[in-house]
């Protein structure tokens, strides 16, 4: 059975300047989301200086994806724009593990998404994990950056701020 990961019912959408991307805190139970007030809540700042029209879908808490082993390890969501695919998963915590954990998340999502839509009619894909609490972590994870891009053939980045270009 094929898996929508662009559910009409799990998407936002935002053209503003800058916006941010929110999730609950653990154990969330509602899909991620865009909020463009209240800036202090963002753990993902989206930076949309063309103003394009930006459309957010929530995949945690949105749609069924399983790992083999049964659990489900999905990352929050993905923006989509001009064609341009972000995946994003998003932390709040400072804690170790995280971006190893997002990584995998990151990953999964990817492998599944591949399997159900066709990702190289997108002009480009890239991966960030966020996290407002440690917003500049790709120092030091350059390990768990390479093993991303051996799983995936993409370049994992590791920062609060998502530049659209």
């Amino acid at each position: 059975m094929s898996i929508n990961f662009l559910k009409p019912s799990c998407r936002s959408t935002s053209n503003s300047l800058k916006f941010g991307l929110c999730d609950d805190p653990p154990p969330a139970k509602n899909p991620a989301y865009i909020m463009e007030g209240n800036p202090d809540e963002w753990i993902a700042k989206v930076n949309n200086l063309k103003q394009e029209n930006v459309e957010f879908y929530a995949i945690d808490n949105c749609v069924n994806v399983v790992r083999p082993d049964g659990k489900p390890r999905k990352c929050d969501g993905v923006l989509l724009y001009n064609n341009n695919l972000i995946f994003v998963e998003l932390k709040s915590r400072k804690s170790k593990k995280w971006f190893k954990g997002g990584r995998e998340q990151i990953t999964t999502t990817i492998n599944h998404f591949k399997l159900n839509h066709n990702i190289a009619t997108y002009s480009k894909v890239k991966a960030y994990v966020c996290n407002n609490l440690r917003p500049l972590a790709h120092t030091g994870q350059a390990e768990n950056i390479q093993k991303f891009k051996d799983d995936t053939g993409y370049i994992l980045k590791g920062k609060m701020n998502i530049d659209l270009d």
